[in-house]
C-alpha cells in the first residue's frame, strides 16, 4: 500500500507567519524608540549617570535590532516550509492520479497494490472442437490476453506511483527538517543576544506593553517547533493510523523525541507508530500513573484513617474502603505488567490503568509486529483487565511456541489486547454494547499493525477472540474491517453476524472451535423469540453428540449464530470434547489449530491429537 497523506497545514503557517512579521515590526519600532532617546538624551545630560544610561540604551537598542531581524528570518522560513509542503501535496495527488489511470484502487490517502496474476492460461487442445467450443477457446485466450495485459499496466502505474510518492516523501522530510533547523538557530540567536533577559523582566511590567509583547514573541519562538509538531501529529489521529504513519515518518528525530518526551498519552496509543517508540512512551505513561495511583492510595488510606469510631461515617468509610481496594488493584497489576515487560522482547503497546471503571487496560506484544513475518492478536473476553492481561500474555505464548516449531524459519509476534472495556460481569456481557464501543478501537489497532509494518512483504496477520473477545471481534470486523488475514473464534457467544461471508474475509479463513464442555453453549442462549421453531435446534451438543448441532438448521446464541455450527460458513477449529470454558490454551487440538492458522498453515488438515 501507498500512503500519500501529508502532515501539516500550509495555509495555517502561512497566517501565523503574518503574526511572527507583526512581532518583528514591533520590536524594530521599540529598538527605534530606544535609539532615539538615547540621542536625545546625549544632547542635554551628561555625567555618570548619563554615561551609564547611554550604555544601557545602546545595549537595549542593539538587542532590539538583533530581535527585530528574527522575526522576519522565522517568518521567511514558514513560507518557505510551506511552498515546499503544497509541492509534495501536488506530488501525491500526481501519484493518485497515476493510480486511477492505470486502474489501480485509490481509497482516500491509500494506493492499493496489484494483486498478484494468478490466473491461468487456457489450455490447447487435445481432439477436434466443435464451432462452438472453438469460439469459446478464442474467448478463454483473448480473456487471458486482457487480464495479462491489464495486469501489466497496474504494475506499471503503481511503480510509477511509488516512485513519486518515495520523491516526494524525500521533499517532506527536508521541509521538516529544514523549518526545524531554521527555529532551532532562531532560538539559538535569541539567547545569544546580551540583554535578552532584561527584555523579559521588561515584558513581565503591567506597564510596559512593548516588553510584554516582545517576552510573549521570545516564547513563542520558542516552543513553536513542538506546538507545530503536536498540532500535525493530533490532526494526523483523527485520520487514522495510516496518516498517523506518514505523519511519524516525516518528523525529523528531534521533533519525534521531543513528542514522546513531552506528550506520551499522545504516542503511547497512536495506531500507526512504531512499535519500539510507542513502547517508550507508554513506559513513561507506566511510571507517571503508578506515581499518581500511590498519591490517590494515600489520600484515600488518610481519608479512611480521619474517621474515627463513633463518628457515624460508617457508608463514607465503606466507599472510601471500596476504592482504596480498587486502586490497591490496579496497581498489582500495573506491577505484574511492569514486570512482563522487562522480559527481553516484550513491548507495551498500551497502558490506561484507571480505564474500564479503575480496572485498566493494556496492550503487550512478545515479539516486535514490525518486523514479524505472522502477527497474532488475542483478545480475551469478560472480566479481563490490568488484573489478568499477563495471564492471557503467557498463554498465547503457548500458541505462538506451537506456530514457531510448525514454521521454524518464520518470525512470530503475539499480541493480547486487552484495550478496550470488557463486561465486568456475566450479566453485563449478555449486552452488546461493549462490543459496539470497543469495536472501533481495535480495528484500527489493526490497520495500525498494517501501517507500521516495516517488511516488503505484509504480515500473515490473525485476530483470535475468546469469550466476549470473539464478539468483539465479530463486530469490529463487521462494522469497521479488522484488517486481518484469519479471524479465530474460541468459546464464543455469537459474533454478531450468522454467516462467515459477513466479516469481510474469505469464510474459508474463518475458524471456530467450541469444547464439548465449554459452558458458553449452554449459558448464552439466543434472546429472540423468533430463532425458536421447527426446523430449528437450539440444544447445546454434547461430547457424545458429534459436531455441534449436527440436525439442526440454527444455532443461535446471545449475538447470532453459533460461529462453531457448520451452518456459519466458517471451517472447524478442532477442540477437545471434555474441555472447559478456559481449557482452550490447555489441550493439544485447539493449541495446535491455532497454531496452524497463525503459522498460515490454516489450510493442512488437522491431524487427529488427543489431549
Amino acid at each position: 500500500m501507498l500512503n500519500t497523506w501529508v502532515a501539516g497545514n500550509p495555509g495555517a503557517m502561512r497566517s501565523y507567519a503574518e503574526q511572527v512579521r507583526a512581532y518583528g515590526t514591533g520590536t524594530e519600532q521599540v529598538a527605534t524608540g530606544q535609539h532615539q532617546a538615547r540621542k536625545e538624551a546625549a544632547g542635554e545630560w551628561e555625567g555618570s549617570a548619563s554615561d551609564a544610561f547611554q550604555n544601557w540604551a545602546a545595549g537595549q537598542g542593539k538587542d532590539g535590532d538583533g530581535l527585530a531581524a528574527l522575526f522576519p528570518a522565522v517568518a521567511r522560513a514558514i513560507d518557505c516550509w510551506s511552498d515546499e509542503i503544497d509541492t509534495v501535496k501536488s506530488r501525491m495527488e500526481q501519484a493518485k492520479q497515476v493510480a486511477r489511470d492505470g486502474e489501480l484502487t485509490v481509497l482516500a490517502d491509500a494506493i492499493q497494490p496489484p494483486a498478484p496474476f494468478t490466473q491461468q492460461a487456457a489450455g490447447r487442445p487435445t481432439g477436434p472442437m466443435s464451432t462452438a467450443d472453438s469460439a469459446a477457446h478464442a474467448d478463454a485466450v483473448a480473456g487471458f490476453d486482457a487480464a495479462k495485459a491489464l495486469h501489466a499496466k497496474k504494475e506499471a502505474a503503481f511503480a510509477e506511483a511509488h516512485a513519486t510518492v518515495q520523491q516526494a516523501r524525500g521533499m517532506e522530510r527536508a521541509a521538516h527538517e529544514n523549518l526545524v533547523r531554521a527555529l532551532d538557530g532562531s532560538r539559538a540567536n535569541l539567547e545569544g543576544i546580551p540583554h535578552a533577559a532584561e527584555w523579559a523582566k521588561a515584558g513581565a511590567q503591567p506597564t510596559s506593553p512593548a516588553g510584554a509583547a516582545l517576552a510573549e514573541a521570545a516564547t513563542v519562538v520558542e516552543n513553536r517547533a513542538a506546538e507545530a509538531s503536536r498540532g500535525m501529529f493530533e490532526g494526523a489521529l483523527k485520520q487514522g493510523p495510516a496518516a498517523v504513519s506518514a505523519c511519524w515518518s516525516s518528523l525529523s528525530a528531534s521533533q519525534k523525541a521531543d513528542l514522546v518526551d513531552r506528550y506520551p498519552q499522545l504516542v503511547g496509543r497512536a495506531d500507526g507508530v512504531p512499535t519500539l517508540v510507542r513502547h517508550d512512551a507508554n513506559v513513561r505513561l507506566l511510571t507517571s500513573q503508578r506515581a499518581a495511583l500511590e498519591a490517590k492510595y494515600r489520600a484515600v488510606q488518610n481519608g479512611i484513617n480521619s474517621i474515627k469510631p463513633g463518628d457515624g461515617m460508617s457508608a463514607e468509610k465503606q466507599r472510601l474502603e471500596s476504592q482504596a481496594e480498587e486502586i490497591r488493584q490496579a496497581l498489582e497489576g500495573l506491577d505484574k505488567v511492569e514486570k512482563k515487560i522487562q522480559q527481553p522482547d516484550h513491548y507495551l503497546l498500551g497502558i490506561d490503568a484507571t480505564a474500564s471503571g479503575g480496572r485498566g487496560q493494556a496492550i503487550i506484544a512478545h515479539g516486535n509486529p514490525d518486523t514479524a513475518q505472522n502477527v497474532m492478536t488475542t483478545v480475551p473476553g469478560t472480566y479481563s483487565d490490568l488484573g489478568d492481561v499477563v495471564d492471557y500474555v503467557n498463554s498465547s505464548d503457548r500458541v505462538m511456541q506451537r506456530a514457531h516449531a510448525m514454521a521454524p524459519g518464520q518470525s512470530f509476534a503475539s499480541i493480547t489486547y486487552a484495550g478496550y472495556e470488557s463486561p465486568p460481569t456475566l450479566i453485563d456481557a449478555s449486552f452488546e454494547k461493549y462490543a459496539e464501543q470497543g469495536s472501533k478501537g481495535l480495528s484500527q489497532f489493526q490497520e495500525g499493525l498494517r501501517a507500521s509494518h516495516q517488511l516488503d512483504q505484509p504480515s500473515n496477520n490473525t485476530v483470535i477472540g475468546h469469550s466476549y473477545g470473539s464478539t468483539e471481534v465479530g463486530y469490529a470486523a463487521r462494522d469497521h474491517g479488522l484488517h486481518a488475514n484469519n479471524i479465530v473464534f474460541i468459546g464464543s457467544p455469537g459474533v454478531g453476524v450468522d454467516h462467515a461471508s459477513e466479516l469481510g474475509v474469505p469464510p474459508d479463513h474463518v475458524w471456530s472451535g467450541t469444547s464439548g464442555m465449554d459452558i458458553i453453549d449452554y449459558a448464552t442462549p439466543s434472546p429472540n423469540p423468533a430463532d425458536y421453531g421447527p426446523g430449528d435446534s437450539n440444544e447445546p451438543p454434547m461430547p457424545w453428540d458429534g459436531p455441534s448441532n449436527p440436525g439442526g438448521d440454527h444455532d443461535d446464541h446471545w449475538f447470532g449464530m453459533n460461529p462453531s455450527d457448520p451452518g456459519f460458513g466458517g471451517r472447524e477449529l478442532p477442540t477437545n470434547a471434555w474441555g472447559w470454558h478456559g481449557d482452550y490454551w490447555s489441550y493439544d487440538e485447539s493449541l495446535n489449530g491455532m497454531a496452524r492458522v497463525v503459522a498460515n498453515q490454516g489450510q493442512q488438515p488437522a491431524p487427529n491429537n488427543q489431549g
